[in-house]
């Protein structure tokens, strides 16, 4: 059994009790310069006894979490910070298997063997965002008793900018590589070619002019600085120039996007632009998880006073991914990609006060359903 439980446990089990956890916080709180010090900063900043558990937290951690001091007293980090890994372990933060690749789990550790460590880390939190921290564990000395000062800042706005602007780049790059290698094709086509090398031209010259727009959507979105502008919509009409905007991308060449002949022709009011990239990726990523040959069926509702949307592709989103499509920077494309679901939903949640959902299963493909009142107001 002993043999079993250090297979799978990253850090000992084993709490002080409540009294001892009283006394530390009592002693520590007693230092009126340490805890002015500490309220003062900006960085998430807890005391941490032997066992790991915080037996101090300073304002800004309280605050960041919703949590006042006494019901702080006794938890560990990633428990205080909504971890979604803490039932997972047979005692909570840090005793599981997947607290040996925590970046503050790792720092935690080293500082109980005596030495001073900073890591990042990403807090995936059950209830929420993930969270992306610098942390620093060192061990220090209060009369006579060891502890460990845990700090943390938070870093997922950089962690945002970072993943903003490598994907930007990485698909704005793809475009004006395309655009530089038909300008110079065009120099040495037959003449009767001439004109369709300029039309293609034209064409992959809007799209890099829509990557460019699209960026900058978003970003005016993420500081809530995006402006909407309501104008009655045609259902039918929008789903028809997006059928045909994708079918004409790349990523459609060789599949087909089709429309339901039960869909509805509801003329609604909403933000045309915004309300195009939001069902647009989900167009655009529909077609990407299928296959040559293949269909993307859209189709769009009355439901009451919405007006719904949905996109449905024959590929299935594997369970694990499932529970973190709409996160910031999550993929299943690979590293660097995936702000389209992220964005399709901050778009819809925040600025057409709308709803956006899916379902995914074997059998069934892969169906996203946004849907928006029929009237939405000016944000």
């Amino acid at each position: 059994m002993k043999e079993e439980a250090i297979a799978t446990e990253f850090e000992p089990v084993g709490r002080a009790p409540k009294h001892v956890l009283l006394q530390q916080m009592s002693r520590l709180s007693s230092d009126l310069l340490m805890t002015s010090v500490a309220d003062g900063s900006a960085s998430f900043i807890s005391i941490l006894n032997p066992q790991r558990q915080i037996v101090y937290a300073n304002k800004a951690l309280q605050d960041a979490f919703g949590i006042i001091d006494e019901d702080a007293i006794g938890l560990r980090p990633g428990e205080l910070m909504g971890c979604r890994n803490v039932s997972i372990g047979p005692d909570g933060c840090g005793t599981s298997k997947n607290c040996s690749t925590c970046g503050a789990a790792r720092a935690i550790r080293k500082a109980r063997l005596g030495s001073a460590h900073e890591e990042e880390c990403r807090i995936l939190r059950e209830d929420g965002e993930p969270i992306d921290l610098k942390v620093t564990a060192t061990p220090v000395s209060f009369d006579g008793d060891k502890y460990i000062l845990f700090s943390a800042i938070d870093i997922s706005d950089t962690k945002r900018r970072r993943s903003l602007e490598r994907i930007f780049f990485h698909d704005i790059m793809n475009t004006a590589t395309g655009v530089r290698g038909l300008s110079s094709l065009a120099r040495v086509v037959p003449v009767d070619e001439k004109d369709e090398m300029l039309e293609l031209i034209e064409e992959t010259s809007d799209h890099l002019i829509d990557e460019i727009e699209g960026q900058r959507e978003l970003l005016a979105a993420e500081s809530q600085e995006l402006v909407v502008r309501p104008q009655p919509i045609d259902s039918a009409l929008l789903l028809k120039g997006l059928a045909a905007l994708y079918e004409a991308h790349e990523v459609g060449e060789g599949k087909s996007i089709v429309i339901d002949e039960r869909s509805d022709g509801v003329t609604f009011v909403s933000d045309p632009t915004l309300l195009g990239r939001v069902v647009g990726n989900l167009i655009k990523n529909a077609l990407e998880a299928t296959p040559l040959g293949g269909l993307v069926r859209s189709r769009c509702n009355r439901d009451g006073a919405r007006i719904v949307f949905t996109v449905h592709n024959t590929g299935v989103i594997p369970d694990p991914s499932q529970a973190q499509i709409f996160q910031r920077s999550f993929s299943t494309k690979g590293e660097g990609r995936g702000l389209g679901t992220y964005g399709s939903r901050l778009l819809t949640e925040r600025y057409l006060n709308g709803e956006i959902s899916f379902v995914s299963a074997p059998g069934i493909g892969t169906t996203f359903t946004v849907g928006l009142p029929l009237e939405t107001p000016a944000a």
